[in-house]
């Protein structure tokens, strides 16, 4: 039997039409019960989504007068949505679930067409999280997900007919309205509530940073309207920023987003400024952007590093950091980094998001972090600086069912990777699916204009790198999913099935101890020079293709597979470590 039900009213000038057509019971759930509410707009186009424990008291409230979307919506029909399972927390999450969706069901409109009470949604953080409560994932499974695609789609509410598609956009995955776990909650109070206190909150790939960021914003924005805000994003997430933003009707003038060069150059002072993924800040180097070099003049010219130009900037600094994602020499060092946040608070995001191991398995998705984690730097002496837990459980590395998280094959490296992702997209058309390769093949910049030249070639196969790293996930490109990624066009990105190719750039030495091997590693920009040499560069430079790989290995949020591209030392070293027989 299903576990909610639905009662669809019109409305004219106000008034609910045709309750006393209703039989009792839902009359009685309309007058004194627990609903969520979406009105829409035939001509408008304008929806509004809502909860409330007195439907038709609620509806008086919002025609009243007073309310000026109700004045100008023309809402003429309203579907009320009740279930056994809703309770206050169960209220809360399906109506920020439902916005978000209708949310990303519409993304371009330039109207803000889908409205909801500002004061009670925006932040879920205000108190309310509702990240867990006792039947969430049958409120997911038996109300949410039934009632859009049985009941809003079919009767065109929505045009999108399934959710998984729409889970896949970040419109949905950064969203601000979000559900948030109680730690991300308690951690957003603090910043907010301490304005001169500057912050660096460290977490593992998918621990929810960016979530945690927008959030952030939205809070701040809310809270503090008067506030100058500023947003650091790497180049490849800037456009999608300024899309969740908008559709959230939060593009605010006191609020910036731009890259770190940008706003460095722009030498203007914020209240807070936000740095998205500080791991790659730049440092004065050589081998670096010119236009990175140039930022430092003005009250700038004694700093070593951007960081230390943004600190300049803002009144309050918050980092999302990971000191496992630095991949070039010319990102600023740990010593720098430490250095320049010594005065910073420290806190340290632990629950993994984007990775979710398969429904019926014993490990979870962190035994799969924690062993990638052991298995790149067990002898690094960097896991002390992560939220590592030697306790992983080996069972999701041994898992040989043809649908387990992970995976890997012996032969055919680059026909099996792609084989495997493509047979997953036959099944699930809305997954957005990718094989990755560390950097192993030489590629140009020119390159990525000319859809003939080819960087992996295996047998009959020829595949070329990715042809921009900007938005390349969706690049209008006729070969886009046929596209090699790099490290650099997916850092900070969710994929849905990942193959990830790991060349000779990662090899063993005879202490069994992993090592990088720069004569093997094709991007002139993520080495040392030859004047550079030293035990300490070797091992900076081992650190940077551990990263690489690590990056490339968490992005899969259902699933991944190796293959091992003339590397064989690296299967054996891995069967080895991770006890694989």
């Amino acid at each position: 039997m299903a576990k909610y039900n639905y009662i669809t009213l019109k409305v004219k000038d106000g008034e609910l039409e045709g309750l006393d057509n209703l039989r009792g019971p839902e009359q009685n759930i309309l007058t004194n019960g627990n609903v969520i509410y979406i009105y829409k707009g035939t001509k408008s186009k304008k929806i509004y989504i809502g909860q409330t424990k007195q439907f038709t008291v609620r509806n008086k409230q919002h025609y009243n007068g007073k309310e000026i979307k109700f004045n100008t919506a023309d809402f003429d029909q309203v579907i009320i949505l009740i279930s056994v399972y809703f309770n206050g927390s169960a209220l809360d999450d399906v109506e920020s679930q439902l916005i978000t969706y209708f949310i990303a069901d519409n993304p371009n409109s330039k109207k803000q067409l889908v409205q909801y009470d500002d004061d009670e949604i925006i932040n879920l953080t205000n108190g309310n999280s509702v990240n867990e409560y006792r039947d969430r994932e049958k409120v997911a499974l038996e109300v949410v997900l039934p009632f859009w695609e049985k009941e809003l789609y079919p009767s065109e509410w929505v045009s999108t007919p399934t959710l998984e598609e729409l889970r896949n956009r970040a419109l949905v995955k950064y969203s601000p309205i979000k559900e948030i776990t109680i730690q991300q909650m308690n951690f957003l109070e603090e910043i907010v509530s301490n304005p001169d206190q500057s912050f660096v909150i460290n977490g593992d790939a998918g621990t929810g940073k960016t979530v945690l960021l927008t959030h952030l914003v939205a809070k701040l924005l809310k809270e503090k309207p008067n506030q100058q805000i500023a947003v650091v994003l790497q180049p490849n997430w800037i456009k999608t920023a300024k899309n969740i933003f908008r559709v959230y009707g939060m593009n605010n003038s006191n609020l910036k987003l731009a890259t770190s060069t940008q706003l460095i150059n722009a030498d203007k002072n914020y209240d807070v400024v936000i740095v998205d993924e500080s791991h790659k800040l730049s440092r004065k180097f050589p081998k670096q952007m010119a236009s990175f070099n140039k930022v430092y003049k003005g009250r700038f010219v004694e700093d070593e590093n951007h960081l230390e130009a943004l600190k300049k900037l803002g009144r309050q600094i918050v980092l999302m950091y990971d000191v496992l994602q630095a991949i070039r020499p010319a990102n600023m060092t740990r010593v720098q980094f430490n250095e320049a946040t010594k005065d910073f608070e420290k806190r340290y995001l632990t629950t993994q998001f984007r990775i979710q191991a398969p429904v019926g398995k014993n490990y979870s998705s962190e035994d799969f972090v924690n062993g990638i984690k052991y298995l790149l730097y067990k002898d690094t002496g960097l896991l002390e600086q992560t939220n590592f837990n030697p306790k992983f459980d080996r069972a999701v590395f041994h898992d040989s069912d043809a649908d387990s998280y992970f995976g890997y094959f012996e032969i055919e490296p680059l026909k099996n990777l792609i084989d495997w992702v493509e047979e997953d997209r036959n099944f699930n058309p809305e997954h957005i699916n990718r094989v990755l390769g560390g950097l192993v093949e030489p590629w140009k910049q020119a390159d990525g204009k000319d859809p003939l030249i080819t960087h992996w070639h295996e047998g009959n196969i020829k595949r070329r790198w990715n042809s921009t790293q900007e938005n390349w996930i969706y690049s209008e490109d006729a070969d886009a999913e046929e596209q090699i990624g790099s490290v650099f066009a997916v850092q900070g990105i969710d994929l849905n099935k990942v193959g990830v190719l790991i060349g000779n750039d990662l090899q063993v030495d005879a202490k069994g101890h992993l090592y990088g091997n720069p004569r093997n590693f094709h991007n002139i920009n993520g080495k040392f020079s030859n004047d550079d040499e030293s035990p300490e560069n070797a091992q900076e430079f081992t650190l940077f293709v551990l990263n690489i790989y690590y990056i490339l290995m968490t992005r899969g949020i259902d699933g991944i597979r190796l293959g091992f591209w003339k590397n064989e030392a690296f299967k054996k070293y891995m069967k080895e470590i991770l006890e694989i027989k």
